[in-house]
């Protein structure tokens, strides 16, 4: 029996190196982010560990620029700077920077043949005069709509990046790019709906760079749709077509329902108070940080200023901050503060002089900061101050299951809703997306379309309707 020893050994040796040999070194992707207009402190998390747990490839961030759309950053300075990578992301927004010799030189390793993704504002960047830019991209793109959460659908689903994704998927917060034109070699893989043109516009395809694929997207300005799993799902796949190994089965694992990390919400179950409450509505302070986008707090009338004070309890590092207002088409005037103690206040975000609509996502650096208060100081529709959900970052991530958020989220808005006996509820969008419907009508395959009018009973104001197409895509029961 000793004797067959040494042969066992051996075998299981061989074995043993076969298997170590046939697992491939992971692929070495940059994700180069910064600049202007975006959450790229979240972003570059939510990108990087969704890749990392989709896909065999190790992700090193690097995020330079501040929040400029002009930087030169110090990364693209190096002759070498893509050196010893595989493929690099860009999801930069540097759309000032205009010297040539500086672009040339990121364009320089993509001529040679090392892939890229492009996302979002990267579509907007380098405008030197020359097309190059926009021949790398594939797409040429001056501008972007107004933000609402649309349908993406699926152009070409026989394509390996797109054959998971079925006949298309709901975007659950959008800033469609306008498409001006197509590149030679780029190839359209999904397109969406332009509601204020009325034409679909290209918002993901592939093209070829020389010898270099490249994968692109404009989808991606929100912290909603980065950190979704259909998102990164779709990143990941353009990232191994990119590189060539999509159908290798040692690079894409299998995907997981389980948790995910998401950005901690610092804000949520703080102490909260106000400078007043709309009390006869129950719209109370504790309601902005309560974690529920149904319910809110709204100042006791129209004046101004009104303010929303949140305690920490202790000083906290905070990185970023979001605020959904009452109403996504109102510009509301603002301006948002920390302070260590209520004496001392320094400023976080400023939109007192223009305001801003949409969506009220920003990054910054603050330390040790227990209080936060944001100061409302008028709208131009003469909208009060209200605000649905107030929330606050640092560098802290939790898991979180978000099948079963959704599904909580959805029974939270359906609990006030009633249907006849026999017929089951789902949700296909909420307010602010969509508010004041005025008709509802069907057809025979089952689609279901809803009439909105944003302008509800008071206002007039034109090109505030759409018609909302549900359809069951996948044959889940669900539009």
């Amino acid at each position: 029996m000793p004797k067959f020893f040494p042969a066992l050994l051996a075998c299981t040796l061989l074995l043993s190196t076969a298997f170590a040999d046939d697992t491939p070194p992971p692929i070495r992707v940059l994700l180069v982010t910064g600049g202007c207009c975006h959450d790229y402190t979240i972003q570059k998390q939510l990108l990087s560990k969704g890749l990392e747990e989709r896909a065999h490839v190790d992700v090193e961030v690097v995020q330079q620029g501040g929040t400029v759309t002009n930087s030169k950053i110090e990364l693209y300075e190096r002759a070498d700077w893509a050196e010893g990578f595989d493929i690099v992301i860009h999801d930069e927004c540097f759309s000032d920077v205009k010297d040539i010799a500086w672009v040339d030189n990121i364009l320089k390793p993509h001529r040679e043949g090392l892939p890229g993704v492009v996302l979002h504002c990267a579509m907007h960047c380098y405008r030197d005069g020359r097309e190059e830019w926009f021949n790398f991209c594939g797409v040429t793109s001056h501008r972007h709509g107004a933000h609402y959460p649309h349908e993406v659908l699926n152009r070409d689903a026989a394509h390996p990046i797109m054959r998971e994704f079925g006949a298309g998927w709901a975007n659950p917060a959008g800033e469609l790019y306008w498409i001006e034109k197509l590149g030679e070699h780029a190839h359209p893989l999904a397109s969406a709906k332009n509601r204020e043109k009325g034409n679909e516009e290209v918002c993901v395809w592939t093209n070829q760079f020389g010898k270099a694929r490249v994968f692109g997207t404009t989808l991606g300005h929100h912290n909603e749709t980065v950190g979704s799993p259909v998102y990164l799902d779709l990143i990941t796949r353009g990232v191994l077509w990119a590189t060539n190994h999509l159908d290798d089965p040692r690079y894409l694992k299998k995907s997981s329902a389980g948790p995910k990390l998401v950005p901690k919400n610092l804000a949520l179950g703080s102490k909260a108070t106000a400078s007043s409450e709309e009390t006869g509505k129950n719209n109370f302070a504790p309601n902005a940080v309560d974690g529920n986008a149904q319910t809110r707090w709204c100042a006791s009338n129209g004046s101004a200023p009104q303010w929303l004070q949140i305690d920490l309890g202790e000083p906290t590092n905070l990185k970023g901050a979001s605020i959904k207002w009452e109403s996504d088409n109102t510009v509301y005037k603002y301006i948002l503060e920390g302070a260590i103690n209520e004496g001392n206040w320094i400023p976080l975000v400023d939109e007192s002089e223009k305001g801003r609509n949409g969506v009220h996502e920003f990054e910054f650096n603050a330390p040790d900061i227990q209080y936060v208060r944001v100061t409302f100081l008028g709208s131009n529709t003469g909208g009060w101050g209200s605000i649905w959900e107030l929330s606050l970052h640092g560098d802290e991530f939790v898991e979180v299951d978000p099948e079963k958020a959704a599904r909580e989220a959805e029974a939270a808005v359906l609990a006030d809703v009633g249907a006849p006996e026999g017929f089951d509820m789902t949700l296909f969008a909420k307010p602010p997306a969509v508010n004041y419907p005025v008709f509802v009508a069907s057809a025979p395959d089952g689609t279901v379309y809803v009439s909105v009018d944003k302008n509800g009973s008071l206002d007039r104001d034109a090109n505030r309707g759409a018609i909302y197409r549900l359809r069951d895509l996948d044959g889940d029961g669900r539009a």
